[in-house]
């Protein structure tokens, strides 16, 4: 999703059954509101686990996947000029590429370059290529950073404030988990990045979380932590030193999503589409934003602090369990327990909280992230199917 003259964009993707190369836009109204969805101009090749970004009037895609779960890794780069009217041009591909195939890579434009933080290109990158967009809108060639960031960095998320780079959460990949972890740097004149320096830490480990700013103010939205879906918002601001502020909750979105797209604009918070456990979401969500960064709510800081503890007080509130089953196979990590269990005549593998059981337990659990050909990097062995779920409970 770009934003650009009022107008949104979002743009290919994945709706559970395919990868699109179909673009929609729609105009941002004098009251904040969006106006009706129309259909742009198709671009070259299916395209999903990318990002794009706008530049002097011309939206720039880069990378990401198509085919049987998104296992073929694009290094391409499209094209597309932006209309008077708010209308697409012809999509074309660049002739540079990028060095390697970045799915689920991230981008940022800092003054005539394009940088590409991080993805998966057969493993998880912790590199960063750059590339200087020329006064014709064409795209050089792309060079590697001379520096790896701290860490690899798959679906996590990338904001720029102030020429300063940060780089946020992310997918443990050996433990299945949303990192906490948050870096940032300051690109060279030349173009180049390095000397990566960790700052505050997420309250919450996040992956396929969203990133949005509002001046020197940086937002993290919902994600997974690998058991559960968030609805969750933080917020930190930027210091004059280039460090971040302590991240704190702020007001939570209506649903939970990952995958998503979200961005601040004219002092109001969109947030569109993403999957959660009820699927693909088409869904939009918009908020005002006040004068203290928090969308969506206009209280004082005591009406804040109730209404979180409020929230607070619901998740903790114990949901039904939909799901029965009797354990058979228990497998522990440091993390996550994982148990064979038979339910409805089936024999399925999930994975929750380390939770001690007996085999042929009967136990109950929730709704969860279904993965399909998953590997436990702890567990040294592949599983055709897992379920992530954030509870499992005996019944006794």
């Amino acid at each position: 999703m770009v934003v650009h003259n009022n107008f949104i964009y979002m743009i290919a993707g994945v709706d559970g059954r395919q990868f699109l190369r179909s673009t929609e836009y729609a105009p941002i109204l004098a009251n904040g509101q969006i106006g009706q969805w129309k259909m742009g101009s198709a671009l070259v090749m299916d395209r999903g686990f990318t990002e794009a970004i706008v530049r002097n009037g011309y939206i720039y895609v880069v990378g990401g996947g198509n085919g049987p779960n998104g296992k073929h890794l694009l290094q391409s780069v499209e094209r597309a000029k932006i209309n008077d009217d708010g209308s697409l041009g012809q999509w074309r591909l660049e002739s540079s590429q990028t060095i390697l195939p970045r799915r689920c890579t991230k981008l940022a434009l800092i003054g005539d370059y394009l940088y590409s933080f991080g993805g998966y290109g057969g493993t998880l990158l912790d590199s960063v290529e750059y590339a200087k967009i020329s006064e014709d809108g064409s795209v050089g060639l792309w060079q590697m950073a001379s520096e790896a960031m701290l860490l690899p960095r798959y679906v996590n998320s990338v904001k720029s404030v102030n020429g300063n780079t940060y780089v946020i959460g992310g997918h443990d990949q050996n433990k299945g988990v949303g990192i906490t972890d948050v870096e940032w740097a300051k690109p060279q004149a030349n173009g180049d990045i390095r000397s990566w320096k960790k700052t505050s830490v997420l309250k919450t480990g996040r992956y396929g979380l969203a990133s949005a700013k509002n001046g020197k103010t940086l937002y993290a939205l919902g994600g997974l932590t690998g058991l559960e879906y968030l609805d969750s918002v933080e917020k930190s601001s930027v210091l004059p030193s280039g460090e971040l502020s302590p991240w704190q909750e702020t007001t939570a979105m209506t649903a939970a999503r990952a995958t998503f797209n979200a961005v601040a604009h004219n002092g109001y918070f969109y947030v569109l589409g993403g999957t959660n456990r009820n699927g693909y979401l088409r869904s939009v969500e918009v908020a005002s934003i006040n004068q203290q960064g928090d969308p969506g709510f206009w209280g004082s800081t005591q009406d804040r602090d109730a209404y979180q503890s409020r929230i607070q007080a619901l998740k903790n509130n114990e949901p039904v369990l939909p799901n029965e089953g009797v354990s058979k196979q228990i497998l522990h990590t440091e993390m996550y327990s994982y148990l064979q269990v038979l339910t409805q005549g089936n024999m399925v593998w999930l994975a929750g909280p380390k939770t001690e059981l007996p085999v042929d337990a009967r136990i109950r659990y929730s709704k969860g992230v279904y993965m399909s050909n998953f590997y436990s990097k702890e567990l040294q062995r592949p599983f055709p199917a897992v379920t992530f779920v954030s509870q499992i409970k005996e019944v006794r």
